[in-house]
């Protein structure tokens, strides 16, 4: 492994040797006894920073002491420069969402737009996970659903494509999104690369919130077209033109002035954190965002705002100003001014919401954030007591935080999925959510359960995140074989299991416990009966999609065994080739006599059986 990228591991103690870390730029990461990672921080040279942190003597927050007791190993990883150790720490935060740090709340299911970078006609896709891939990333967004809608505007305005490489690489010929207008279909070659990447360099500005470019652009290539007679292309060319100014009228002006601004507003109430930001591009407010906060370290508001910009910043793009409340001094401000610079690599201001269209804006941003906390706020309480109830109501050993839910689906025993859902103060967790694939043959679904609940607990263990409580879909003998897993890896203690039978014959739904040979009946209308049967249902929808998934693959690809010729090496043959049965289906005849090992009478044989 390259040494830039290299983990040193250290064990903290007396025999530590503050002198075998290198002073070099990097990120360190803190984990206690189990090697769980509590703290990841970035430094400019390793070894100082690291230094501050272990000298005897010195004198640390009172958070900041607690995570130092905690922590038992320590980690470094060097960086070329102390950039890249910023954009590092912020993606290490994300994915290992250490105790002590600051960091989105579910960071991991908010979503990113990639446009795919090292090929002549990128995509554009919707991702829930920014990697360091060379591709470009935009977000993250708050809404999935917001996100769907801006990639939809763009298919329509520009035209790229969205479609997978292997399914791209298998198409001759234009497919509907060409027809309705979504895509210039470069697959058939009705695009070229010069143009497409162009079509990309303008997302990239319309991102970015520089539609007055963007337009420029598109006037000039329109009038071009013309002049070459190329009349299609410009018609094209002058439709995305209205659309784009359609969007731009439609749009929030707030200066006359071209302004390029994030205004942030952060408002914490006991250990509830929430963080609004505005961007301003062009003067016109592009978009609104929310996120919810963990903190971490921090002991006032301006170590806060501090930490959220330079995290949040690390994972999008970065404005010529930011705008925060008076809540730094001017030596923090400085620095974060300099970090932010070092990352866009042109000057960053961090201004401060004093008077005028900034402190409108704040205000703006404040009232978001304090708006969207009352509702967390509340949404808290709310759990907290149906949490209660529920401890109460079932005898189980804690008021439970995170609930699973357990569900099996399979047709007679074939195609078997085990589903895993999780929800975390009474919301789904989607990152959580798991599926298991289930090689035991049979309708055997006791059995199952036991497969799927000791993996999960397994896990867990290891990992030290198990749940509060386990929602298994079944009756008494679902439960028991749950109980059973749980027996045998010693885990009884650490968690508790009930489970929901479905309403049959009209007597209601049913809820088993462990100690109790007979169901008890809860109130139809009652809130903790809702909340099971909702952990049940989305376990159930989410165990149900991946299973047909699975049993239409299996039905397409057995189509290809009917053809004479085709055994199972030769079903391989052309799906490596073609990807698909629906492609293979579709395919020339010229094409399929081109599969390697494939004779010219089976290839006969494939097309003879699609027509």
């Amino acid at each position: 492994m390259d040494f830039n990228k290299r983990a040193l591991k250290y064990r903290l103690g007396k025999g530590f040797d503050i002198t075998l870390v290198p002073k070099r730029p990097g990120v360190y990461i803190f984990m206690d006894e189990g090697a769980r990672p509590i703290y990841v921080g970035k430094a400019k040279v390793l070894r100082n920073r690291l230094s501050s942190y272990l000298r005897k003597g010195t004198t640390h927050p009172p958070k900041t002491e607690v995570m130092l007791k905690r922590a038992r190993y320590l980690d470094v990883i060097v960086t070329a420069s102390e950039k890249e150790a910023l954009i590092l720490e912020a993606e290490l935060i994300g994915e290992l969402k250490p105790r002590y740090n600051i960091r989105l709340r579910d960071d991991k299911a908010y979503p990113f737009l990639r446009i795919g970078t090292g090929c002549p006609f990128p995509r554009l896709s919707l991702v829930r996970k920014r990697r360091r891939d060379g591709a470009l990333y935009f977000g993250p967004y708050t809404s999935s659903t917001e996100l769907r809608r801006i990639l939809n505007l763009i298919s329509s305005l520009f035209r790229p494509r969205t479609c997978t490489d292997s399914y791209m690489k298998n198409r001759s010929r234009p497919c509907l999104k060409y027809q309705v207008g979504k895509c210039s279909a470069p697959c058939a070659g009705r695009i070229s690369e010069k143009q497409y990447q162009d079509t990309i360099n303008r997302i990239r500005q319309f991102l970015n919130g520089k539609t007055a470019m963007v337009l420029k652009g598109l006037k000039k290539e329109m009038e071009e077209a013309a002049l070459a007679l190329n009349f299609e292309r410009a018609a094209m060319l002058r439709d995305s033109i209205k659309a784009i100014e359609g969007v731009a009228e439609e749009q929030n002006v707030v200066s006359k002035r071209p302004l390029e601004l994030d205004v942030i507003a952060i408002e914490l109430r006991g250990a509830c954190v929430q963080a609004a930001v505005l961007k301003v591009r062009e003067g016109i407010l592009r978009q609104k965002q929310a996120f919810g906060l963990k903190t971490g370290l921090e002991e006032d508001m301006g170590q806060i705002y501090f930490n959220f910009i330079r995290l949040f910043h690390a994972n999008t793009e970065i404005p010529e100003e930011v705008v925060i409340p008076e809540v730094l001094s001017e030596k923090k401000a400085s620095e974060l001014s300099a970090i932010l610079t070092g990352l866009k690599g042109k000057r960053v201001l961090v201004g401060k919401a004093k008077r005028g269209i900034r402190r409108r804006l704040f205000e703006t941003a404040r009232v978001n954030a304090s708006q969207k906390l009352d509702y967390e706020i509340s949404i808290m309480d709310r759990w907290s007591g149906l949490s209660l109830r529920l401890k109460r109501l079932f005898g189980l050993k804690t008021s439970p935080y995170r609930v699973e839910g357990v569900d099996i689906s399979n047709t007679s025993g074939l195609e078997s999925v085990g589903s895993l859902v999780c929800f975390k103060g009474g919301l789904p967790a989607k990152d959580c959510y798991r599926q298991y694939n289930i090689g035991i043959s049979g309708p055997d679904d006791y059995a199952m359960i036991r497969h799927v609940v000791f993996r999960r607990i397994k896990r867990g263990l290891e990992a030290g995140d198990l749940p509060h409580l386990l929602i298994i879909d079944g009756g008494r003998g679902q439960l028991s074989a749950a109980i059973q897993s749980a027996r045998e890896l010693g885990a009884l203690d650490s968690l508790d299991i009930i489970s929901i039978a479905k309403d049959r014959k009209r007597e209601g739904e049913k809820i088993y416990l462990p100690e109790r040979p007979e169901p008890i009946f809860l109130d139809r209308g009652s809130e903790e009966l809702r909340f099971c049967q909702r952990v049940r249902d989305e376990a159930h929808r989410f165990g149900v999609t991946r299973h047909r998934k699975r049993r239409t693959r299996k039905a397409l690809t057995s189509v290809l065994s009917s053809i004479p010729g085709v055994g199972e090496r030769r079903k391989a043959l052309l799906l490596a080739h073609f990807g698909s049965v629906k492609a293979i289906a579709s395919a020339p005849l010229e094409e399929l006599k081109c599969v390697p090992g494939l004779p010219l009478k089976v290839a006969q044989a494939v097309y003879d059986f699609f027509r």
